[in-house]
């Protein structure tokens, strides 16, 4: 049964017994539509809460988060990515951890992304012959490795001959982390093929 209907149904049950009123009154059925689309208003704006599904409040929700930054030029992102560029910025908890750097990959679209730091171990003497060469200084080096599905586009016949031969990188991506990343550390990022 449609909304409309149930909403005649329940003005009609409102109605005071006896003859004087008629369940089907031109004014209950006039009134059922306005209902109707007051309750499909209020279903709608469900969907603004959620910063993944905002549609009309976007642009409020992104003044509230200081959106659009230096990361992102404004105008240039379609909707899709400033709802994924809003819910990175609202619903992650801080933290320096890798943790937390993993819930921001996947919250910008690369969810295989991996980290790899380089100052966990450091060769010594005693260590074993294949053990990695990193002084001190690699312990505040860090890199992230964004897969295959990253924006990689080579150079076509159809292009200039001044175009790269290559490119890559995901501007957004690598502005956010060198944002996010402890002052005292320096990032790296390798696109994979």
């Amino acid at each position: 049964m449609d909304l409309t209907r149930q909403y005649e149904q329940m003005l009609g049950a409102l109605l005071p017994r006896g003859p004087a009123w008629d369940k089907d009154d031109p004014l209950l059925t006039g009134l059922a539509p306005s209902l109707q689309r007051a309750h499909a208003r209020g279903d709608a704006l469900m969907n603004e809460v959620d910063a993944r599904t905002v549609t009309e409040l976007i642009d409020r929700y992104e003044t509230l988060a200081g959106l659009p930054d230096s990361c992102v030029p404004p105008g240039t992102q379609t909707l899709a990515e400033r709802r994924q560029r809003l819910d990175a910025k609202l619903n992650l908890p801080g933290g320096i951890n890798e943790a937390f750097y993993y819930d921001l990959l996947a919250a910008l679209g690369y969810p295989e992304a991996t980290i790899t730091r380089y100052g966990k171990s450091q060769f010594r003497c005693t260590s074993r012959c294949t053990d990695s060469l990193f002084s001190d200084e690699w312990r505040y080096f860090w890199q992230v490795n964004i897969p295959a599905s990253a924006q990689i586009s080579s150079m076509t016949c159809t292009d200039y001959c001044t175009a790269s031969l290559r490119s890559w990188g995901d501007t957004v991506l690598e502005c956010v982390v060198m944002k996010l990343a402890p002052s005292h550390t320096y990032v790296t990022f390798l696109y994979q093929e």
